[in-house]
């Protein structure tokens, strides 16, 4: 009797524990990052016996309070996640920081169901524009540069964008598709407000869709970047633009999330 008593008071202690971390343990960043950890172990994408580097992520971090106030952004489909999606929190994030800017253009390099870009839309104003860049099915097999094997899935699907079809927040979005690394630019140079760079986490796709999503913010603007700690292509590029390239310095890792930002 001692014994079972033991482990219900064991069990009760740990549902409490559990309960904390969950709620308002994520007030804080190291709560935070310890069970970004513990996702990315569960689920990251790294190979048995991948060599990984003990801390790979170098980028200095900022916390969520340091950026915006109270969380007043609106959200459509936030607890959806899974494959290729944003996490509950970090779509949160991406919306108080569009809700902050309050971008007249943003541009998305990686469209995938829309979920974000939906999130995004619903968080502008009303008169701003909102294009999404994808890669067409069709043209998988003839990117520029080599994409990551794990990301086929991704790309191979019936319905681009999906979750904003049909919206009404969906008069704001542009559709374009094309291969981020032949895709042609120009026309939105210094024009954009807010850069979401969610493609291809390759590490030659991440340096180039990141120099391009610079070409294209205006001075002032944002970069957000997805997926920093979880592709190695991802924080690899990150890390190396970060560390060489002055105009990357002031990259900085969202704690408890795998979003990197920079101000232009």
């Amino acid at each position: 009797m001692s014994k079972a008593l033991d482990n219900l008071l064991l069990y009760a202690g740990v549902v409490k524990r559990v309960g904390y971390t969950l709620t308002f343990g994520m007030l804080n960043a190291g709560s935070r990052d310890e069970l970004l950890k513990l996702y990315n172990g569960y689920n990251g994408h790294h190979q048995p016996g991948e060599n990984v580097p003990v801390d790979p992520f170098i980028i200095p971090k900022t916390d969520v309070f340091e950026l915006f106030g109270n969380d007043n952004a609106a959200y459509e489909g936030v607890y959806e996640c899974g494959f290729g999606h944003t996490t509950e929190f970090e779509l949160k994030v991406i919306s108080n920081l569009v809700k902050k800017w309050n971008p007249q253009r943003i541009f998305e390099i990686g469209t995938f169901q829309g979920r974000t870009t939906l999130n995004m839309a619903l968080n502008s104003s009303s008169d701003a524009e909102i294009i999404t860049l994808d890669l067409p099915a069709e043209e998988l097999a003839s990117t520029k540069m080599e994409i990551e094997e794990g990301e086929v899935r991704y790309v191979k699907k019936e319905v681009s964008g999906e979750r904003f079809i049909g919206h009404p927040a969906a008069s704001k979005i542009r559709q374009v598709f094309g291969d981020s690394a032949s895709f042609d630019f120009n026309e939105y140079h210094n024009s954009v407000d807010v850069a979401f760079v969610d493609g291809s986490h390759a590490y030659e796709y991440v340096l180039n869709d990141s120099e391009k999503a610079f070409s294209i913010v205006r001075k002032g603007g944002l970069i957000i970047w997805h997926d920093y700690t979880n592709w190695p292509g991802v924080w690899t590029a990150l890390n190396e633009l970060h560390q060489n390239d002055s105009r990357f310095r002031g990259i900085r890792h969202i704690g408890g999330t795998s979003i990197a930002i920079l101000t232009v």
